[in-house]
């Protein structure tokens, strides 16, 4: 028996070995959570034998970084849910800013954007560093959560100031209304990098949005961030023109023509013609005439109409702590054994989440949901499930 355990150690020691050469290429660095690694075969071969020995209670390898390079290697590879097992398996090894980094770009690759946020927190709690600011503000992002992103966007450029990250802002100023602010940083952002295509994406989004709307309205924000945009101008006319206020849109179409050559024009008025030899389904809808958001339902897509916030279930609870209010990882007892200082809490006892309240974060203790106001409805059709473009009739004439 006891030369069996004997030749199991030295069985570990020799596979710890062989990883460290054949993984000695990837780097325990930020950087490394974007690089494409080529997964050759001595690798699998360790990673499997790795799988084999390790147990429920026990991990065969002591070194946590081995664990994350494997689980870099499988991030890169795509295989996702054997990344996340090796993360996991490094964190019970050992806590650390990069562990925790790394699992939180796991679970925002596989769409678990509220998972992420989470361990981005921790990472923070390590240290205060720009990429899991940056990290943050894009899961906060694609939660559809704008103000918070921005607050976590504002932390990640007073640590580093990008291009990117100015245009990024200049978006989320966009959604919330804010133009003029908007065009401050779309325009520091072309001065870094004249490459930077927010500004005019952001144009195209918004006029996709307009031409749905049929008011005159929907491309103000538009002008007010360019105000020689021709498509701008001819859509606001238009829909002046269809609410019989013609001088407004004789005003429009004449600043139009101003930016427009004759060639410009004679496409156009060809391109209006086959248009109107068509009735053609809405774009929208695909000719359901169903509002596309919450696909004829009525109800609100986050809380599916319970009008409840869908992350407290209309408790107003912390759904981390349960609204106790206590560090989860300690109970509130501010330390994990006879001495040792609790590593998360930081020794306070209180929810990192809620700061202590045990009040939900996402709805901030309103217990409704944000998205819809708690009354339930679609905030695209308010709640008639039909299509704004074509008002239910599934065929556009525009």
């Amino acid at each position: 028996m006891y030369s069996y355990f004997i030749t199991q150690i030295g069985t570990m020691n020799e596979i710890e070995e062989r990883a460290k050469i054949h993984f000695s290429e990837v780097k325990i660095k930020h950087e490394a959570l974007n690089e494409s690694y080529k997964l050759n075969s001595e690798m699998a071969d360790i990673m499997r034998e790795v799988e084999k020995a390790d147990r429920p209670y026990k991990l065969a390898l002591k070194d946590p970084e081995i664990y994350l390079k494997f689980a870099l290697v499988s991030l890169s590879d795509g295989t996702l849910n054997r990344a996340e097992k090796w993360a996991k398996k490094s964190l019970r090894l050992e806590k650390s800013f990069f562990g925790l980094l790394t699992r939180g770009v796991i679970l925002h690759k596989k769409g678990d954007y509220k998972g992420a946020i989470g361990y981005y927190d921790q990472a923070l709690d390590y240290k205060q560093n720009f990429l899991a600011y940056r990290y943050k503000y894009q899961a906060l992002k694609n939660r559809d959560m704008p103000k918070r992103a921005l607050r976590i966007l504002d932390k990640a450029l007073e640590k580093k100031k990008t291009a990117e990250l100015l245009a990024d802002k200049g978006d989320i100023l966009v959604d919330l209304g804010r133009i003029d602010e908007a065009k401050t940083f779309y325009e520091e952002a072309e001065e870094m990098d004249a490459g930077i295509s927010n500004k005019k994406k952001k144009i195209e989004e918004l006029l996709e949005e307009a031409e749905k709307k049929t008011l005159p309205e929907k491309y103000d924000d538009i002008l007010e961030l360019d105000r020689t945009h021709n498509e701008a101008w001819l859509g606001k006319a238009r829909c002046y023109w269809n609410l019989n206020q013609e001088e407004k849109a004789k005003e429009c179409l004449n600043t139009a023509l101003k930016e427009m050559d004759e060639q410009e024009i004679e496409d156009r008025l060809k391109k209006y013609e086959e248009l109107s030899r068509t009735a053609p389904d809405c774009s929208a809808c695909d000719g359901s005439g169903e509002c596309k958001k919450c696909r004829g339902t009525g109800d609100c897509e986050v809380c599916s109409g319970s009008g409840d916030c869908p992350d407290c279930n209309g408790s107003a609870e912390c759904f981390h702590c349960d609204g106790t209010g206590e560090c989860e990882n300690c109970d509130g007892k501010g330390k994990t054994g006879w001495f040792s200082k609790c590593d998360i809490c930081d020794g306070r006892g209180v929810c990192k989440y809620c700061k202590g309240y045990g009040i939900c974060p996402t709805c901030e203790g309103r217990a409704h949901c944000s998205l819809c106001g708690g009354n339930g409805n679609c905030e695209e059709c308010q709640g008639s499930g039909i299509c704004d473009e074509c008002e239910g009739k599934g065929v556009s004439f525009d």
